[in-house]
């Protein structure tokens, strides 16, 4: 058996078939890891949604554009005119899509393989245990009858700083920015949201490069501009900008391996 972890597939079904053909992926014993973004921005969500749906060994983390998709699913924001949801909200299926995400968690954590995966990464200032825990606040709101309220408030970049004194929505929201946007932090976790490229606004730097509490690995997406290159030795960087025209890329976690398929995006 092999754990393949791929990143941002973002609606890139074909690219998908093809890196599990490349790895000659084994359904009924392979694990599959996805770094959350499956869907949007891509041509064929609901192929990717399918497949993924169909394997038996699949382990899947939201990301930023996952929670998207729902919140406008659920009518509690507008598409954006980049989106290529229409597809998804079309479907004869869509209820089972929604319901599909709304029961992903936001960290998967291996403690015998000392491995965490998150969409974004975890917060330098918070150990692997504390983020799990957090993560949870927010999946039992997402699975709960109040799940309207989250998705209508779950938008913006405030707090942006961790307290344990936040309540309410603050603290969901903080948590939630925290794993699926997070790029840029200050030396204390102060959260930057609004830059996306690879030059630090001033006082801030990436999250991977401060210290941490633990010695866990992480694994992490969200930053195609990275392309797969992060300087530090505890984290692997998996979004190489399918969406975008460069490629996917899966790590298989026995050996560290790494493969790519070229995007069919123009």
């Amino acid at each position: 058996m092999s754990t393949y972890v791929v990143g941002d597939i973002q609606g890139c079904y074909e690219e998908l078939v093809k890196i599990l053909e490349l790895v000659q992926f084994d359904p009924p014993s392979d694990e599959l890891w996805l770094v959350g973004d499956i869907v949007n921005r891509g041509p064929n969500n609901i192929g990717v949604m399918d497949l993924i749906m169909s394997l038996p060994k699949t382990v899947v983390v939201l990301g930023n554009h996952d929670l998207h998709f729902l919140a406008v699913a659920l009518g509690k924001q507008r598409q954006m005119p980049k989106d290529t949801i229409t597809d998804l909200l079309r479907s004869p299926r869509l209820s089972d899509y929604v319901k599909y995400l709304r029961q992903l968690p936001l960290i998967h954590y291996d403690r015998t393989k000392n491995v965490a995966m998150s969409h974004a990464g975890l917060p330098p200032q918070l150990d692997v245990e504390t983020c799990c825990q957090l993560a949870q606040e927010v999946e039992r709101v997402i699975k709960s009858e109040n799940h309207p309220d989250y998705f209508e408030a779950m938008y913006g970049n405030e707090p942006n700083t961790w307290s344990d004194s936040l309540v309410a929505m603050d603290r969901l929201r903080y948590i939630t920015n925290s794993l699926t946007r997070m790029r840029y932090c200050s030396v204390n976790g102060k959260l930057e949201l609004t830059h996306k490229g690879n030059i630090a606004p001033s006082g801030y730097a990436p999250w991977f490069t401060f210290p941490r509490k633990d010695d866990t690995h992480i694994l992490f997406g969200h930053w195609a501009s990275l392309e797969g290159h992060a300087k530090s030795s505890f984290v692997t960087a998996l979004d190489t900008g399918c969406v975008w025209g460069r490629t996917l890329t899966a790590l298989r976690l026995e050996d560290w391996t790494m493969f790519r398929v070229p995007s069919l995006s123009q």
